[in-house]
C-alpha cells in the first residue's frame, strides 16, 4: 500500500519547485555571476518538478522506473543547485562538468534499476549525500563568509539540508521495515517531516536567492551613482553623503582637513585640437595620476568637467600646501605621449585651503574655487591657499 501522505508531500513539493522555477524566469542579474546562479536555479528546480510530479501527472502508481526519475531528478537538482551556489559564490564551475555529472547520475540510476526499490533507495541516499557534500564545498564561501543577511540564511540552509542527508542516510541504512516506494526508509513521522522540510526548502531557498541577487544590482546601482563612470573618481553626486563620515571621523581625531580644488589647464583646447575622445583619455589619466598621489582616506572626485575636488586629512597648512603641490607636479610631469600626440602636455591650476572648526563643506569649497582662480590668474600651472 502507497502511503499516500509521502507522496502527496512530493507532489506538491513537485508543484512547488515548478512554482520556484517560475518566481525566477523573469528575475534580471547585472553580473554573469548571478545571471549564471538563476540559470542553473532554474533547470534544477524543473528537473525536480518533472520528478517529484510525475505521479500526479501521469495518475498511475509509482513503478521501478518512476522511482528512478524519483531519485534522478532529487539528485540532479541538488547538482544544479551547487553549481548555482557556486557562481553565486564567485565561483566558476566548468559548464561541461555539470553536464557530465548528470549523465554519470542518469547511467547510474538506470543502471541500478533492476536491483529493485531497496538499490534504488540506497543509491538515492548515497547520492544525495555526496552531492550534499559537493553543495557545500562550491557554495561554501556563502557559509564561512557571508557578505549580508541573505547570504547567512543561504549558508544556514546549506546546513540544514547536508544535515538531512546524514539523517536521511543513516535512517536508511538501519531500516529493517518493508522496501518503500517512495524510497524514504525511515519511521513515518521522519518520512512525513523530511517530505515536508524539501518542500519548504524550494521556495525559502528561491526567495534567498532572488534577495541576494536584488542585494547585489541596488549595490552596483549605488556604485554607479557615487562613481563617475569616465574617470573612476567619486561624483559630485555622491560627495555630501562620501564627505560626511569623513569629517567627522576627523574632527573627531582632531585632525584637519585640506579641501583642493583641481583644474586642468586649457582643456577646452585639448578638445577642440585632438577631439574628445583624446580629451577624456586625459581625464582619466589625470585622475589615475592624482589618485597614486593619495593616501586611504582622501577622497577625489570629479565635480564637473575637467574640474576635480580632493579631500586630504592634514595635520596643518604647510602639509596641505605640500599636497596640493604634489598633485600639481604629479599632473605636470606626467608621460601624456599615450594619450596626445605631438610632445603636448596638460598642466593644471590648484587651490586650496583648511577646513574650519565647525565649518561645513561649501563655505571652504568656495574659498578653494577662489584659490584657483587666483592661481589661474597668475599664470596656470601653480598652486594658490585660500
Amino acid at each position: 500500500m502507497l502511503q499516500l501522505d509521502v507522496l502527496s508531500a512530493y507532489a506538491i513539493a513537485g508543484a512547488g519547485a515548478f512554482v520556484s522555477a517560475l518566481m525566477m524566469w523573469p528575475a534580471e542579474a547585472s553580473d554573469a555571476g548571478a545571471r549564471q546562479a538563476l540559470r542553473h536555479a532554474r533547470l534544477a528546480f524543473l528537473i525536480l518538478g518533472v520528478g517529484l510530479a510525475h505521479p500526479l501527472l501521469l495518475g498511475r502508481e509509482l513503478s521501478l522506473w518512476s522511482q528512478a526519475l524519483f531519485g534522478f531528478s532529487a539528485v540532479a537538482a541538488v547538482v544544479g543547485v551547487s553549481w548555482s551556489l557556486a557562481w553565486l559564490s564567485g565561483r566558476r564551475p566548468a559548464e561541461g562538468a555539470l553536464w557530465i555529472t548528470l549523465v554519470v547520475v542518469g547511467v547510474v540510476f538506470v543502471a541500478v534499476r533492476p536491483g529493485g526499490t531497496g538499490a534504488l533507495g540506497l543509491t538515492v541516499v548515497w547520492s544525495m549525500w555526496a552531492s550534499s557534500l559537493l553543495m557545500l564545498v562550491l557554495g561554501r564561501r556563502l557559509l564561512l563568509r557571508p557578505r549580508e543577511v541573505n547570504e547567512r540564511i543561504l549558508g544556514a540552509l546549506m546546513v540544514v539540508f547536508v544535515a538531512s542527508c546524514w539523517w536521511r542516510l543513516y535512517h536508511t541504512l538501519s531500516w529493517n521495515g518493508p522496501l518503500e516506494v517512495h524510497l524514504l526508509h525511515a519511521p513515518p513521522p521522519i518520512q512525513n517531516t523530511l517530505a515536508l522540510l524539501y518542500g519548504v526548502l524550494m521556495p525559502v531557498f528561491t526567495m534567498m536567492l532572488l534577495n541576494v541577487i536584488n542585494a547585489r544590482l541596488q549595490a552596483e546601482l549605488r556604485q554607479r551613482a557615487m562613481t563617475d563612470q569616465l574617470t573612476g573618481t567619486l561624483s559630485r553626486h555622491a560627495l555630501a553623503e562620501a564627505s560626511r563620515p569623513l569629517i567627522e571621523r576627523l574632527r573627531a581625531d582632531s585632525t584637519g582637513l585640506a579641501v583642493v580644488m583641481i583644474d586642468l589647464d586649457h582643456f577646452k583646447e585639448i578638445n577642440d585640437r585632438h577631439g574628445h575622445a583624446t580629451g577624456d583619455a586625459v581625464l582619466r589619466e589625470a585622475a589615475e595620476a592624482m589618485r597614486a598621489q593619495l593616501r586611504p582616506g582622501a577622497l577625489l572626485v570629479r565635480f564637473g568637467g575637467e574640474e576635480f575636488l580632493a579631500l586630504v586629512p592634514v595635520r596643518d597648512p604647510d602639509v596641505a600646501r605640500q599636497v596640493s603641490e604634489r598633485l600639481r607636479q604629479a599632473l605636470a610631469q606626467h608621460d601624456w605621449s599615450r594619450v596626445m600626440p605631438g610632445g603636448r602636455t596638460a598642466t593644471a591650476s590648484v587651490g586650496f585651503t583648511l577646513l574650519r572648526e565647525g565649518e561645513s563643506l561649501e563655505p571652504a569649497m568656495a574659498r578653494a574655487d577662489e584659490a584657483l582662480y587666483g592661481a589661474k590668474a597668475a599664470g596656470r600651472n601653480a598652486v594658490y591657499a585660500g
